[in-house]
């Protein structure tokens, strides 16, 4: 083999050398790349991994009643909750915490995704003492987080009204809608808390803090602090005192409901519904049979005042008066036949209650005693297409459009072709529904705006909650002369010698209202009673429906009554400035120290 001559030598070496430089310089370009060029990426994962983001809280907006008094607020609680870590740490962490506390009932699961996992909430102060003192220093994961927690002064006071809260149960990863939440968060299930969740909720910050390697806190980057915007309080339309005297006298052992307005501009002042709930139970960890029983009592959740469906009974029959004295078909001084206490049409035999026998009666004494006769003869003349076109036009058949989005029933308002698709039509029907009874089903929302425009000269009103009134829709084709005429009659209903509303006099104050009996098959009656007053300028109108309890001025008159009462008695306070307000022992949006969340 012969030796490599010297240039050939030469040759190799200068191409070793050329190689050994390009290395280098590939190596310098690596350099520069990993040091220049993605140096932000590169810092920014180290920040990632050096600085950790903390949630700050936004507190949730308080509602308040029409004078002030709290309605919902905030209280704080202590969670015990385990920072990102590995499922092993985890595990050890969990079962140290479980040994400190004798407490096997932990919750939470692990995530590699979630910032923290909340352990238990609404520990006491003795517990967040023995993590602090016992845990913390081996365990340096273990946080304590300060959470709100919705409260509700007044207990079960316009629970279905307000509504209850709930603990986000889907990931919040999962839903556009949801996705500045946290698993576990509360969030409005029902009622004004969920329609308004966005308003309330606010809008949480963030702040950073540096951590060591084994998640000790070192130092907050407080220029780097977003803080939390907190939510919106709301003002409603509800007197406080007019929905608990609502409230209380609905029966406690029958269903029911009382909706008031003030008729000028649909301001809701009471709705209440019976049976009720309490809606601190859906926030509390501590009443879980509780929240079982009320989730399958349907009639519990139910709000009656928007969603009951009842037959009217009796408080109807001022839409024929109406639709008749517009029609021209009777009076103030007509009369029929007299009333015997029934009237038989076909093979039908109609009553008054009680088969009563009122004599010969004109539309104001038809109306004061409430003879059922009376008003069926009315209808063979009114005919059902007058009838119906004024009942449509009093709101019936149709949402009164309630004011936050609150769902409510239609109820229903039938027409003759309803009649024929399930049997044949027939004058009977007519006659049921003249009377409020049949097939014709309303919401007591639906018979407050009905009321509330008899008493306003003839506008329906949006009932509302808070902000501007709505505007007020005139009724078309009803004179003033025809609804004063209504009017008086209703007064004579409670101040008659034969009215069937006499238990709702009020010392000082004219009431106009009008009793109804409505017949339930296979059931007791339901009780209704409806009013508004002051009868010269009226400033409220109330509806009261219990449902089987029998005679609506024995039974529902006494509940009208007494929203009556507490309606006039803060409008007196009121004017005196005698009114006691109730406010939150906080400022409203003044975190409690520590509103960290992870």
């Amino acid at each position: 083999m012969n030796p490599l001559s010297r240039d050939e030598h030469n040759n190799k070496l200068v191409a070793l050398i050329v190689i050994v430089y390009a290395l280098f310089a590939v190596l310098a370009l690596r350099l520069f790349y990993l040091q220049i060029t993605t140096f932000a990426d590169y810092a920014r994962e180290s920040d990632q991994n050096r600085i950790a983001q903390r949630r700050i809280r936004a507190p949730r907006g308080h509602i308040y009643a029409r004078d002030g008094e709290v309605l919902a607020r905030n209280r704080a609680f202590y969670t015990i909750q385990m920072e990102r870590s590995s499922r092993q740490e985890y595990e050890a962490t969990v079962e140290a915490l479980r040994a400190a506390l004798d407490d096997a009932d932990l919750g939470g699961q692990y995530s590699r995704w979630r910032r923290a996992i909340r352990l238990k909430r609404d520990v006491s102060f003795r517990t967040v003492a023995v993590v602090e003192e016992r845990l913390k220093a081996d365990w340096p994961g273990l946080t304590i987080e300060i959470e709100a927690q919705r409260h509700y002064p007044h207990g079960s006071t316009a629970a279905h009204l307000l509504g209850y809260m709930g603990i986000l149960q889907e990931d919040p990863r999962t839903s556009a809608s949801r996705s500045t939440y946290v698993a576990g968060d509360f969030v409005g299930k029902t009622g004004i808390e969920k329609v308004y969740e966005d308003v309330l909720r606010g809008r949480d910050g963030v702040r950073f803090i540096e951590v060591c390697a084994d998640g000790r806190q070192r130092r907050e980057f407080t220029d780097r602090e977003q803080p939390a915007v907190p939510g919106r309080d709301l003002h409603l339309t509800i007197d406080l005192h007019v929905q608990q005297a609502a409230e209380r006298a609905l029966p406690d052992t029958l269903a029911g409901a009382v909706v008031a307005l003030d008729p000028r501009t649909g301001a809701v002042l009471a709705l209440a519904s019976k049976p009720s709930f309490d809606p601190n139970t859906f926030v509390s960890f501590q009443a879980q049979e509780q929240r079982q029983r009320i989730l399958r009592s349907e009639a519990t959740l139910l709000n009656h005042a928007l969603h009951g469906r009842y037959p009217p009974g009796s408080t109807l029959k001022m839409v024929a008066a109406i639709a008749a004295l517009q029609e021209g078909i009777t009076d103030t001084l007509s009369t029929f036949a007299a009333c015997t206490g029934t009237l038989k049409v076909g093979n039908v035999v109609f009553s008054c209650l009680g088969r009563e026998n009122h004599g010969a009666l004109n539309l104001l004494q038809a109306m004061e005693v409430s003879c059922n006769i009376y008003f069926l003869q009315l209808a063979r003349l009114l005919g059902m297409d007058s009838w119906r076109l004024f009942a449509d036009r009093l709101g019936f058949g149709r949402p009164t459009g309630i004011q936050s989005s609150l769902s409510e029933s239609t109820g229903l308002l039938p027409t003759k072709d309803y009649y024929r698709q399930r049997e044949a039509w027939t004058l009977g029907h007519l006659m049921n529904l003249v009377i409020g009874q049949g097939a014709i089903l309303v919401t007591p929302i639906q018979m407050a705006r009905y009321v509330a425009a008899i008493a306003n000269d003839g506008y329906l009103v949006t009932p509302h909650l808070l902000g501007t009134p709505p505007p007020r829709q005139a009724i078309a084709g009803i004179s003033q002369r025809t609804l004063q005429i209504v009017r008086e009659s209703m007064l004579r209903v409670v101040y008659g010698s034969r009215g069937t509303g006499s238990r709702v006099r009020l010392p000082g104050v004219q009431v106009a209202g009008k009793t109804g009996t409505a017949q339930v098959p296979g059931a007791n009656s339901d009780a209704w009673f409806v009013a508004f007053a002051p009868f010269d300028a009226p400033t409220i109108a109330v509806v009261a429906v219990v449902e089987q309890g029998g005679t609506g001025g024995a039974v529902a008159g006494p509940v009208v009554r007494a929203v009556l009462e507490a309606h006039f008695a803060s409008e007196q306070e009121r004017a005196t400035g005698g009114l006691r307000v109730q406010r939150p022992a906080e400022p409203p949006h003044t975190p409690v120290p520590g509103w960290v969340l992870h």
